[in-house]
């Protein structure tokens, strides 16, 4: 008699992000009105599996970026929950939030405000890796560990290790943002989560970052959580797409399904909109 096939339980997603909102208070108006608040996020929910990439779009104001940082668990959101392999971000005791860190990291938008222009690229790059460290765990990088690991980091994204002696000003807007994404990868994500990454670079300069976080997520198998209001970039880049419109989902899918047979009429006018866009 043959026993009966036994299955492993699923894996949980990477990211799960249920029912999420999040409210802003406002300045009082005076002394004896109550202060009002902004709804910037309610009700959002989605999916990201492993080796994916979700795009969120929508216009200026729609909540894109208050999704990101929520995702990122550097604000509290007012409702809901954002999962990562299963664990609620927001339940995690400071140490073991900053020990999961090393597998979500940040690309933000600006790759000259996010780069401190008083350090050498060597301490940004590895700054991930220090702050991920517990001090009273006394476990810390040697300076050569570091070294090696910024190098390997560089390489991933072009460019040279006698770079990590330079500052950021010596450097031009596309090498910046690689910089950028080196500081990303160091701790090894398994989530990059990136912010218009591409918006304040030149044409030509943003399908070159565009073609190395495609190489990458092909070679590490990354997830990306790709947050633009350029619609030409999220049909590039993404697997899946969610429109926000005043922090709420209007329509998510495939991004087959989106640019080509979008169903809401806000879809419509944002892909109207874009020249040359093929839907």
């Amino acid at each position: 008699m043959s026993l009966p096939a036994t299955t492993s339980p699923a894996l949980p997603a990477l990211l799960q992000v249920r029912h999420l909102g999040k409210r802003f208070t406002l300045p009082r108006d005076s002394l004896f009105t109550p202060p009002a608040s902004l709804q910037a996020l309610s009700d959002v929910s989605f999916t990201l599996e492993a080796g994916k990439s979700l795009g969120v779009v929508g216009e200026s104001g729609s909540g894109k970026s208050t999704l990101a940082r929520l995702v990122m668990a550097l604000e509290r959101p007012s409702e809901g929950q954002v999962l990562f392999n299963g664990m609620d971000l927001n339940l995690l005791p400071s140490n073991e939030l900053r020990a999961a860190r090393s597998a979500f990291q940040m690309v933000f938008q600006d790759p000259y405000g996010s780069l401190d222009p008083r350090q050498k690229v060597l301490a940004i790059v590895t700054e991930p890796l220090q702050s991920l460290a517990d001090p009273s765990s006394g476990l810390r990088l040697s300076r050569l560990a570091l070294r090696e690991r910024a190098e390997m980091a560089l390489s991933e994204v072009g460019l040279r290790t006698a770079d990590l002696d330079k500052y950021p000003h010596e450097f031009s807007g596309g090498q910046r943002q690689r910089i950028a994404i080196a500081r990303a990868l160091i701790t090894r994500p398994a989530l990059i989560v990136a912010d218009e990454p591409v918006s304040a670079l030149d044409v030509s300069v943003q399908a070159q970052v565009l073609n190395l976080m495609m190489d990458l997520q092909e070679r590490h198998g990354l997830s990306y959580l790709f947050v633009s209001h350029d619609l030409a970039v999220v049909n590039l880049m993404c697997d899946d797409v969610l429109v926000l419109q005043s922090g709420r989902v209007l329509e998510q899918g495939s991004s087959q399904a989106i640019f080509h047979n979008p169903q809401h009429p806000y879809t419509q006018t944002l892909l109207a909109a874009v020249p040359g866009l093929d839907h």
